[in-house]
């Protein structure tokens, strides 16, 4: 039998304390695979949020990931799309599917349409049967497309005549769907770069492009004024809530509830205006809850770990092999898990200990040390077993596995893709506006030019060659870009600011952890042989 498939067999309790992320993502599978129902899975950051996710997708590829941006990112400025569209991908999967969601607290806060409203949205349209194409145009804005003269990223549409392009948020590539009358003629997948047909097709399904559904929606906060609105747990059926520490969800829900009426007066309007629910509305009594120090529940059903975690190895052969040895005198099994055979002979090689056997994790062999082919992102002791992986022996950092079908507006290779009054984004020179094409004589030549308008009616002119140099301007939806000055810094200090923006938040994350190492927990025993 799996190994990784039974270590929680026999844990009942509804508070766990001690284990680490990699121990956490074992039980939530084992969970998920026992009781046969869906599991939520609520951490109080994006950051651990992610990371189990990405430890899970290890053991199933029935994990789904439902992240969101922090309040002031997601509502004042811009909003990530890729998780946007992440977030819908998981919706729409759930229409019809079951298995693990990982989401952070603003993700479990967040005002969704019904299950049964989000599901009626989809259009499906099928070749040779009759449509309006005036009220496809129209679901399509309702859902979220957003109209272009010609289709470049996810989420777009165009109208030619009688041919409508489409990008939906659920496929690799554009269709292009040609009408007859009222009839559809054909619907084809095309490269989005040259226009070229891929693939002929007698029917598509296209999703929501947002999670607001409607027309008169112009905020997040405005989805609570109908009445068949949820959260992400109204997708899942006969689930198993879990909050990965309960303590820290409700005091990072305090600090958020002061950011939201903050932000309210900063804009002008009521305090109390209602941006998602509150944590009781949307909190499951019957919840399993990890924590690292007992102050939340002491009763009977809860259970407590010593400290799980694997040091990192230093790279020494003599070294790891001393430690492996340490791991088997204390009556531990041991297991490295590697994701190649490549790299398993190589420290089969590296080691040369006689107690190494090349084995499967359906066979693990007591008092050995098991070297078995398989991906995990994290390593932990429990019970007689320690499990090791590529963090602990070489230092590897965890990869964000999480990939979504959203496509950036490509860097524009085409004139006819650009219209004018276009926003334009140069790497240099930052955000202007495209005024059209300009013939310039230069050493008795003429030649085309792109021509850039920047602040204060500065121009920029691109020669045609050199189209790949700019791309369009992607933005939250409604919001018009505030032009660059033409030959300041002010573009490079955005893009500064943006990246001190994301070192401050690694920065703050790092303080947040070593605060949690600082404090006083619970003294356990010294581990004796047994």
């Amino acid at each position: 039998m799996n190994i990784f498939d039974t270590l929680f067999d026999e844990v009942p309790a509804t508070q766990i304390n001690g284990l680490n992320t990699s121990l956490k993502s074992l039980y939530i599978y084992n969970k998920y695979k026992k009781e046969k129902k869906s599991i939520i899975v609520v951490t109080s950051n994006l950051h651990q949020a992610g990371k189990l996710y990405n430890m899970i997708r290890c053991y199933t590829d029935k994990v789904w990931l439902f992240p969101m941006d922090d309040f002031l990112t997601s509502e004042a400025i811009a909003a990530s799309p890729e998780f946007k569209i992440t977030r819908l991908e998981t919706m729409n999967d759930f229409l019809n599917d079951s298995g693990i969601i990982i989401t952070n607290l603003m993700g479990y806060l967040r005002f969704l349409p019904s299950k049964e409203k989000f599901a009626d949205s989809k259009i499906i349209l099928e070749k040779e049967k009759e449509y309006s194409m005036d009220s496809i145009v129209k679901k399509l804005f309702s859902i979220g497309y957003k109209r272009q003269s010609m289709v470049n990223m996810t989420g777009e549409m165009a109208v030619r005549g009688y041919v409508l392009d489409v990008f939906p948020i659920n496929a690799d590539n554009p269709i292009r769907i040609e009408f007859w009358g009222d009839e559809i003629d054909s619907i084809r997948t095309f490269n989005v770069d040259n226009q070229l047909t891929i693939k002929k097709i007698d029917k598509i399904s296209i999703f929501p492009n947002a999670e607001t559904i409607g027309d008169n929606l112009n905020h997040h906060r405005d989805l609570i004024k109908y009445k068949d609105t949820t959260n992400i747990c109204g997708y899942l059926d006969n689930y198993i809530t879990i909050y990965d520490s309960l303590n820290n969800l409700k005091n990072n829900y305090e600090l958020l509830k002061d950011e939201m009426a903050n932000y309210s007066v900063s804009i002008e309007i009521d305090k109390n205006t209602k941006y998602m629910y509150d944590l009781d509305e949307v909190t499951d009594d019957k919840a399993i809850i990890f924590e690292d120090v007992l102050d939340v529940l002491n009763d009977s059903k809860s259970i407590t770990y010593k400290k799980t975690s694997i040091l990192p190895f230093k790279n020494s052969a003599v070294e790891i092999n001393d430690e492996l040895n340490r791991y088997l005198k204390a009556k531990k099994t041991v297991i490295i898990c590697l994701d190649s055979r490549y790299k398993i002979n190589r420290l089969i090689d590296f080691l040369e200990n006689d107690k190494i056997i090349y084995t499967n994790e359906n066979e693990i062999f007591p008092g050995k040390i098991n070297i078995v082919n398989k991906k995990m992102n994290g390593g932990f002791v429990f019970n007689n077993y320690a499990v090791i992986t590529e963090s602990e022996l070489y230092g590897k950092k965890e990869e964000n596995n999480y990939k979504t079908k959203f496509k950036y507006g490509t860097r524009i290779k085409d004139i006819t893709k650009l219209e004018i009054g276009d926003y334009v984004v140069h790497n240099t020179h930052g955000i202007g506006r495209y005024l059209g094409l300009k013939t310039i004589v230069k050493n008795g030549l003429k030649k085309d030019y792109l021509t850039i308008e920047y602040q204060k009616g500065d121009k920029l002119y691109i020669p045609v060659e050199k189209i790949e140099l700019i791309s369009k301007y992607s933005s939250k939806e409604g919001t018009v870009p505030k032009l660059n000055k033409l030959g300041s810094s002010d573009w490079q200090k955005t893009k500064a600011r943006a990246r001190k923006r994301a070192e401050n938040i690694a920065e703050d994350l790092l303080k947040l952890y070593a605060i949690r190492e600082s404090k006083n927990g619970y003294a356990f025993n010294k581990d004796d042989e047994n």
